[in-house]
């Protein structure tokens, strides 16, 4: 047997010890309630994190119809729209070619109105409200609206000679925007143009919607998602801001109208 100064074993010293470790454990084990609690606290925040809201099919339901009763009064009251001018400016020259016209995010096509007009051409467009396209089909008869949204289009390949993104991709589910990038380039002709009016930040980033809790505004250069494959060219850019035909200081609320041509061969 080893011995200490203090007359202590080497042994007897380490069973205090441990004896000392074994109560304290045990005054600080959780009480059952305790347990569940904690449990429940995990699953909460394990279903926080995993949990994820459509935000297509939330427009389909209730948050298209509410987009649309607030901005219809301001939709309806404007003459032009800058965005519309744009695009007619641009592509004057190729007046022959546009015959049948799709805008995505179309609310109760007025601007579709506006580009067929100009064109001479046939206006199909889709939209998430009901309320939207029951407008719409209403005041313009001689145009084919529909519900639909943008990731899942009811038109046959190569149907349209130009389709415009009416500033809808920001709020596209990003489960569904490469859908819905690959449906615009699947009814757009060979030779086509493509028009995109959204946000156009100095980098991506996303923001909540105010609207709509758990819903966000999502905001990149959505013509970079056509362009980078080289199969787009862009053929023009307009910058101006949110509500108003000049350029915005704040990055936040920059918007642009892109043009861009389909390459009738990439390579």
């Amino acid at each position: 047997m080893i011995l200490h100064a203090n007359g202590y074993t080497l042994r007897n010293k380490t069973q205090k010890h441990f004896s000392l470790q074994l109560r304290t454990r045990k005054m600080a084990l959780p009480t059952t309630a305790e347990k569940g609690t904690a449990m429940t606290d995990k699953r909460e925040q394990e279903a926080s994190q995993t949990s994820h809201i459509n935000q297509s099919e939330v427009f389909l339901e209730s948050e298209g119809d509410g987009w649309f009763e607030r901005n219809k009064a301001a939709v309806n009251r404007k003459a032009s729209y800058y965005e519309t001018e744009t695009i007619k400016r641009v592509l004057q020259s190729f007046k022959e070619n546009i015959n049948n016209i799709l805008e995505i995010g179309c609310g109760n096509g007025a601007k579709l109105n506006d580009l067929c007009d100009y064109f001479n051409a046939n206006g199909t467009g889709i939209d998430p409200s009901p309320a939207a396209i029951k407008d719409g089909n209403e005041l313009r008869k001689h145009l084919r609206l529909s519900v639909a949204t943008a990731s899942n289009l009811p038109y046959n390949n190569n149907d349209f000679d130009l389709v415009y993104f009416g500033f809808c991709l920001y709020l596209v589910d990003r489960e569904d925007v490469f859908e819905a990038v690959a449906e615009a380039d699947r009814v757009l002709k060979n030779g086509g143009f493509l028009a995109i009016l959204d946000f156009d930040p100095k980098q991506k980033h996303k923001r909540p919607y105010h609207h709509k809790p758990g819903l966000f505004s999502y905001k990149t250069s959505y013509s970079d998602f056509f362009t980078a494959g080289g199969h787009y060219y862009l053929v023009a850019k307009e910058s101006f801001s949110n509500g108003a035909s000049h350029f915005a200081i704040d990055s936040d609320e920059r918007v642009s109208v892109c043009i861009l041509y389909k390459e009738p061969e990439a390579y």
